[in-house]
């Protein structure tokens, strides 16, 4: 679009969007570096965290074990995310990973790893 005088008219609104998304953008990656991983959850709650704790913030496990001295195994599986830069787990995408969690017999975790998905 023209004015009288020939030169094009300057939109208001295209800087402002540009601006606005660079903020949105910005507080989203901002949001998401604060998160701690899950690794990082699990070694700080290692030796203390309870089974409902643990639940709460990693949800419902995938699959659960009651072993004969009482104690609990459960599985997370998540996938590995592939975005380069980022550590990936916890996030979807390929490949898979299995967290295992061994929990005492008075519920609180005591141990555990993670390794790559197996069949269950």
């Amino acid at each position: 679009m023209m004015t009288e005088t020939g030169k094009p008219v300057e939109s208001e609104w295209l800087p402002t969007r540009g601006w606005v998304f660079a903020a949105i953008a910005g507080l989203i990656l901002s949001l998401a570096a604060c998160l701690p991983s899950q690794w990082e959850y699990l070694g700080k709650a290692n030796g203390h965290a309870t089974q409902e704790e643990v639940k709460d913030r990693l949800g419902e496990p995938f699959q659960t074990k009651t072993l004969a001295d009482q104690t609990q195994v459960w599985t997370y599986r998540y996938e590995v995310n592939s975005f380069p830069g980022m550590r990936g787990d916890m996030r979807g995408g390929a490949p898979c990973m299995d967290y295992i969690l061994r929990f005492d017999s008075k519920q609180v975790l005591n141990y555990w790893t993670r390794q790559p998905c197996s069949t269950l």
